[in-house]
Parts: C-alpha cells; sequence; structure tokens
C-alpha cells in the first residue's frame, strides 16, 4: 500500500516562523509530525514564497506575504517531499521572489509543483514511481495575482482544457491526483461550480481531486469509485 498525505495551506509566517528556521519539526507539527514522516510521499501547499530580501508586489488590499528562505528547513525535517506552490501568494515577491522559492526549495532536494518561470514549467506536474506505481500530481489555482503567462513566471491556472490535456499526455493507467487551490476563505463547504468541476475531473480520469484555500476543514465525497 502507498501512503500519501497531502497538507493544505502552510504560511510559516509570524510566531511560528523560527520553529521553520530551526528545523524544529516537533513543534510545527506537533501529533500529525508521524503521519508525515512515514508517509510514501507529503505534498504542502506552501502559501507564500521563501525569500532573504522581499520585493512586494501591489495588490490592494490583499495580503503580501514572504517568509525567510531559512524556513525551508522545518519542511525538510517534516519529511515534506513536495511543495505546492499553485496559489494566490507565490508570486508576491513578484518574478525573483518566485525564482528564489523554487530554487530554495530543489535546493534541499525537495520537489515544486504547481508554478514555474512560464505556463509550460508551471504545467509540468510531478511525476514519479513509488513502490513501482507511477504517481502523476496535477495542481492548479484560482485566477487571482500569481498565475503564469508563455512568457512569465507564475501558478499553473484552473483550466479544465489544459487539465483534459494533461490526463490525456500523463495519465495512461496511473494514479492521477489534481490539486486545486481555490473557493471561500472560512466558509466549510466548496460552491456547487466547484463540486461540478471536480466530479467532472474524475470523469475525465482523476483518481482524486483535492482542494484547499478555505483555511478550514471541508467535506470529503466518494463519487464514481
Amino acid at each position: 500500500m502507498i501512503r500519501i498525505v497531502f497538507g493544505g495551506d502552510i504560511c510559516p509566517t509570524g510566531r511560528i516562523q523560527n520553529a521553520f528556521v530551526e528545523g524544529n519539526a516537533d513543534e510545527i507539527f506537533h501529533d500529525l509530525l508521524e503521519d508525515i514522516i512515514n508517509a510514501d510521499l507529503s505534498v504542502v501547499n506552501l502559501e507564500c514564497p521563501l525569500v532573504f530580501q522581499e520585493t512586494p508586489i501591489a495588490k490592494g488590499s490583499s495580503p503580501v506575504l514572504a517568509a525567510n528562505s531559512r524556513c525551508i528547513r522545518g519542511f525538510v525535517a517534516a519529511n515534506c517531499s513536495v511543495l505546492n506552490l499553485a496559489n494566490n501568494h507565490s508570486f508576491d515577491q513578484g518574478e525573483s521572489g518566485l525564482r528564489e522559492t523554487i530554487n530554495t526549495i530543489r535546493g534541499a532536494g525537495l520537489s515544486v509543483v504547481g508554478a514555474g518561470l512560464n505556463m509550460s514549467d508551471a504545467q509540468a506536474p510531478l511525476d514519479t514511481i513509488i513502490n513501482g506505481q507511477r504517481i502523476v500530481i496535477y495542481s492548479m489555482a484560482e485566477h487571482e495575482y500569481s498565475i503564469a503567462g508563455s512568457k512569465t513566471p507564475g501558478a499553473n491556472p484552473l483550466d479544465l482544457i489544459n487539465f483534459v490535456n494533461a490526463v490525456r499526455q500523463y495519465k495512461q493507467g496511473d494514479i492521477f491526483i489534481v490539486l486545486i487551490h481555490g473557493g471561500s476563505e472560512y466558509y466549510p463547504y466548496p460552491s456547487p461550480e466547484m463540486v461540478r468541476r471536480c466530479r467532472f475531473m474524475v470523469d475525465m480520469g482523476a483518481d482524486a481531486v483535492i482542494c484547499c484555500h478555505a483555511h478550514c476543514p471541508l467535506p470529503w465525497e466518494i463519487y464514481g469509485d
């Protein structure tokens, strides 16, 4: 059996930042740590850039986030193997911040999914083999401030046509998991439209669709086996 753990929005700022910088995984994750460390694959959503020097973009009233690059130590100590950057804050420190974040993650031996230096880069899924089983993880974010362009960096946008093309290209009978960053913050239910989208993705071949961004627990359902 393959054990995969998915974590929602993690923003290593404020009072928890020192624990991340020190690599104190016990203080960060408490009783969840054992499940994360013992997983064959652990994927968490990094909800802010990791930078040594901030270069914030203008976002109106929306918060602009950043954490120290040394916070990567907390993820390494917890055995988090993949950091998902398809979210509405990955571009908060502009192109240089996203580039530094990606380099920091990869430099620590971890993988990135959901964002890149251009659209093609951002759309590339995580494609890995675990215990002889191929696992593909495809990550998307609703359109806010962080979306990549054909020649500009950012997150992979939530686009159903691109998703269908990705399934056709990568599924090939293997396990295909979709991550979506979207919905309403602090509202514990998905919208009817989000439910419709998620079920469509399963109909098209996704084996699981996992959503975050609400900052609270959401419902789950079994659909189409």
